[in-house]
């Protein structure tokens, strides 16, 4: 059992009282004396995982890709910190922080983002949240807002410990899955200036529950929720493909979207060119989590605020109602001909969207 699952048994107790007497006895009795003899050991480990990943030798920044790591919840998380060119860590620098797609690591549209952006000059930051890629994490793959909001707002934390950031400059970037993640945090943190998404996926509630049938659902809802207690009970977990029965390649007569699901996570951007990206989920949670919507709050969002939707993205409804429903300043942009994972890393797409993003920023 690793270091970060035994900080999280230390917790336990505190939530017994909703088991039944017999169970919370046995529980009760294990995790006190669990507590007892592992307590301080996890939080000197955790205190020596926090200075370490605090330790950045500035002499070894370079313009590019450069490697970092911050702690967030207990975890140690790793980040990819993209520099401009003939970057000086003695310089202030305009800098995005980065939500990426969900279930996605830091190689795949961070990657494509980060090299375009700190080309412009930008200091650009994507990571790896808790369970995925390089970042610690007990239930791999699992994607969850509760994880990447605080995730989230750690990294900015850290990187504004950074001398080369200019604070005043500090910006936020989200797609697919990150919008929703990047404005569920700026709408209550004056520290990002400015907000700009590419195809948001705003409402994932909907996404999910008017996706499938309701006996698929209703399965699915089962399954997680056995999952849910079996790894409280046992440690274990089981996944399942995200992409679910689709036939791969797809077929012919198969939608877009689904196409362009496969052509991206299997062909461009799959697990034979990013590694640590994996096209499964753990079981505990579902496909997508509802959880993840930014639609109701958008009436209370005063953040300057960006929304690039593309015309034939699936995502372009929910994208026009969140930028119709922010009360700040905002601007809206179509990608004609666009598709959702166009966006994600086709140059004729993606290219005249980071230029707006760029030109927004700079107003801010």
């Amino acid at each position: 059992m690793s270091t970060c699952r035994e900080y999280e048994d230390l917790c336990l107790f505190k939530r017994v009282k909703h088991i039944v007497l017999t169970t919370t006895v046995i529980v009760y009795t294990h995790t006190i004396g669990f507590s007892q003899n592992k307590l301080k050991e996890n939080i000197k480990s955790n205190e020596m995982k926090h200075q370490e990943a605090l330790a950045v030798d500035y002499k070894q920044l370079k313009e590019g890709k450069n490697r970092v790591y911050f702690m967030s919840q207990g975890y140690k998380l790793a980040g990819d910190l993209y520099l401009p060119e003939e970057f000086d860590s003695q310089q202030k620098y305009p800098t995005v922080i980065y939500t990426r797609v969900g279930t996605q690591v830091k190689e795949q549209t961070g990657a494509t983002y980060g090299s375009k952006l700190s080309a412009k000059g930008y200091a650009f930051f994507v990571f790896d949240p808790q369970n995925f890629g390089d970042s610690e994490g007990e239930i791999r793959n699992y994607e969850s807002i509760h994880n990447m909001v605080p995730n989230t707002t750690d990294a900015i934390s850290f990187l504004r410990t950074l001398k080369f950031v200019d604070r005043d400059r500090f910006y936020g970037l989200g797609a697919c899955a990150g919008a929703p993640y990047i404005c569920n945090v700026a709408i209550g943190d004056a520290r990002i200036k400015a907000v700009a998404t590419l195809v948001g996926n705003f409402d994932a509630a909907a996404s999910l529950f008017g996706a499938y049938p309701k006996e698929v659902l209703d399965k699915m809802l089962q399954t997680a929720a056995e999952a849910k207690q079996r790894y409280y009970e046992t440690g274990e977990y089981e996944t399942a493909p995200i992409f679910g029965g689709m036939p791969l390649p797809p077929p012919e007569n198969a939608s877009k979207a689904m196409k362009d699901g496969y052509e991206y996570y299997f062909l461009r951007a799959g697990q034979d060119k990013c590694p640590n990206y994996s096209p499964y989920y753990p079981t505990v949670g579902l496909p997508v989590d509802p959880s993840r919507v930014f639609m109701n709050q958008a009436k209370f969002f005063t953040t300057p605020f960006l929304v690039i939707a593309g015309s034939e993205a699936f995502t372009h409804d929910m994208d026009k109602k969140v930028y119709d429903m922010a009360v700040g300043k905002k601007e809206w942009m179509v990608i004609e001909g666009a598709s959702h994972m166009d966006l994600y890393d086709v140059d004729k797409y993606l290219d005249p969207a980071l230029d707006k993003v760029d030109d927004f920023f700079k107003k801010y």
